[in-house]
């Protein structure tokens, strides 16, 4: 019922992790003007100086949250500055949101129900206390409070003794995000936009995953290449070149095959 050759670890793939949607690689691929981007609108937090807020948008599995998370990592590294990452899917009312931020800040988890000042005054207090923070709110498009939220961390960055920048992700174009005018104002924003990759940063990023994902030897270049070029005229989404490539390369596994070709790529 099951394949030896693939229990005993002999089959083309040796880890499927790194053909996982979700996994973080180290250095994003084809990206580098925009993760500069992000790090100058973040790098005055380490300095107590006022950041940049910044919103990113661009269409889906094009590397925005990848950078911001990439960016955030090293910040967290490398200097004495938080940097906290929130997914809105998650997290999606003001309540909810406060509380991962002062979850993630270090307060032990606030009961439930907690009025929103409350949570504000706990933020402001850790600001006070400690030093400057960014935030990345991803999926910024699906918070259903996004004004009052705006709203909140600007007003503490007026109140506090050190900074608050805060990092916007959207699948969706800036002008159809709805904040009032007041937030709008205040939020005082720069934009970024992240275009679909071209099929010669998706060879890239695939050709990469292939070297941690596979035997040597068992995907050949012209593999990815296809992969890469028939993705790129489709949609530009890496989410969709890894899901092929994953695919693809279990069922040449299931059926003994020791090398990944273009004819074995199964297409949806």
């Amino acid at each position: 019922m099951f394949d030896s050759k693939q229990q005993d670890g002999r089959g083309i793939l040796r880890s499927e992790t790194y053909l996982d949607t979700g996994f973080q690689p180290e250095k994003p691929v084809g990206r580098r003007s925009e993760i500069d981007r992000i790090v100058e609108a973040v790098k005055p937090v380490t300095r107590r100086q006022s950041p940049e807020n910044l919103l990113m948008y661009g269409p889906a599995g094009i590397g925005k949250t990848t950078c911001v998370r990439h960016v955030f990592d090293r910040m967290e590294e490398e200097t004495t500055s938080k940097a906290v990452y929130i997914n809105c899917w998650q997290y999606n009312t003001r309540p909810s949101l406060l509380t991962e931020l002062l979850i993630q800040l270090g307060y032990p988890a606030p009961r439930k129900g907690k009025p929103v000042d409350e949570l504000l005054g706990k933020v402001r207090e850790w600001l006070n206390k400690n030093r400057g923070v960014a935030v990345a709110l991803d999926e910024f498009d699906q918070l259903e409070d996004r004004t009052e939220i705006i709203y909140d961390l600007q007003m503490l960055n007026e109140d506090s003794e050190n900074q608050l920048g805060v990092v916007m992700v959207s699948n969706q174009h800036p002008t159809t995000i709805e904040l009032d005018p007041r937030s709008r104002s205040r939020l005082n924003c720069q934009t970024l936009e992240f275009n679909s990759y071209n099929a010669a940063q998706l060879e890239q990023i695939l050709d990469k995953r292939v070297e941690q994902a596979f035997r040597p030897g068992s995907v050949p270049d012209r593999t990815t290449a296809k992969i890469a070029e028939q993705v790129a005229e489709n949609s530009g989404d890496c989410r969709e070149a890894l899901r092929l490539l994953l695919r693809s390369g279990r069922a040449a596994e299931n059926n003994g095959e020791d090398k990944l070709t273009v004819d074995s790529l199964q297409y949806p």
